[in-house]
């Protein structure tokens, strides 16, 4: 009986604090499915029905009240998982961000917990192609900017000052595990401007202590260490700076971006620069055509790729869409075509093709 009373009296508080401020809770979501093609991984083609591949799959809640006087607090909790097999993703229940925070207008938010770093603002420039998918990012991803985050963050995010944003982050070493990307301290900043059809962004991020996926570059050795396709290193350091721009013009857009990551582990280091270029374009208003080109060199090996895709939105939340990439590998003896999350192929040149559904809600 007791319970019950408590619980009534819960309620009742909880009614009462929502009568004197304005707050909202959005829950939103993707789900991305289809089917794929891959000529080679490990010298065998495959033909697997793979998710989140497009856009990862995520379920999220976002929750802000007005506090008054210009002040609001904000939380958000989001999670992945995996469409075909229902399991979370990243190990978590909210393994993407769950943050809480408070924000001033015209001034900006300070958001605590576990957060993206700021390279993740280059897929913003990555708009107009980004529908050809995770196929577009660097081969392991050293660059992070298919979004990674850092646990125990502390982040701001300016508002806008005539086009000028700004945001800093600092992150404190304290979760060694695999559900953190950093088992030492890491921060991250960004500075991005906009003045009508023309945006551009210039981002760092320095962690101390983080895993990369090095075998998946498709390089046969690494800071003085031989690869395999699943060798995952814990590095010293993973320093990345990045810079971007992007314009629009009608039915057109096109943007550049190029990335440096530095990483060090025991006394060796190594840079890998990637360059790419893109654009999209939009013949009618259900119909959105893009197109990518990169440039990786890590070492004495490099690759060349090519993304192209066509979407058909048969809503403004559904839609569906062709995937088509292709890569060659060059430059030291060994190096391998491995394009992002794929598998590495056994040979210097690998090609994927995709058809599937997305939905976002």
């Amino acid at each position: 009986m007791k319970r019950h009373h408590i619980a009534a009296l819960l309620t009742l508080q909880s009614l009462g604090a929502g009568a004197f401020a304005q707050s909202s809770v959005t829950i939103y979501g993707s789900v991305d499915n289809g089917i794929s093609y891959i000529n080679n991984i490990g010298g065998k083609s495959v033909v697997k029905m793979a998710d989140g591949i497009n856009k990862s799959n995520a379920l999220g809640f976002l929750g802000t009240e007005d506090l008054g006087g210009g002040l609001h607090a904000v939380f958000k909790l989001e999670n992945g998982f995996s469409l075909n097999t229902g399991a979370l993703g990243q190990g978590l229940i909210f393994g993407k961000q769950a943050y809480v925070g408070l924000g001033k207008t015209g001034v900006g938010d300070v958001l605590l917990g576990r957060q993206y770093d700021y390279t993740l603002q280059l897929e913003k420039y990555m708009v107009p192609y980004l529908n050809t998918g995770i196929m577009l990012f660097q081969n392991a991803d050293l660059d992070r900017a298919s979004g990674e985050r850092l646990n125990n963050a502390v982040q701001f995010n300016s508002a806008s000052f005539g086009g000028l944003i700004f945001g800093a982050m600092y992150s404190f070493g304290q979760n060694a595990g695999t559900s953190s990307t950093n088992i030492g301290r890491a921060y991250s900043a960004n500075v991005q401007y906009s003045y009508g059809p023309f945006q551009a962004g210039l981002v760092v991020t320095d962690i101390n202590k983080v895993p990369v996926l090095a075998g998946s570059t498709g390089a046969p050795t690494l800071l003085g260490l031989r690869m395999t396709p699943s060798t995952v290193l814990l590095v010293d350091n993973q320093r990345i700076l990045g810079a971007a721009g992007m314009y629009t013009f009608g039915n057109w857009r096109a943007s550049a971006i190029y990335t440096n990551t530095k990483l060090q582990l025991n006394g060796h280091s190594t840079t890998d620069q990637v360059v790419h270029l893109g654009g999209d374009y939009h013949p009618l208003p259900a119909v959105d055509l893009s197109a990518k080109v990169s440039y990786d060199k890590l070492d004495e090996s490099h690759w060349y790729s090519v993304n192209l895709a066509a979407t058909y939105l048969l809503s403004k939340r559904t839609d569906i869409y062709l995937e088509l990439a292709g890569q060659k590998a060059g430059g030291a003896t060994g190096t391998v075509a491995s394009i992002a999350a794929m598998g590495a192929s056994s040979t210097d040149k690998q090609f994927v093709s995709r058809v599937g559904l997305r939905h976002f809600f």
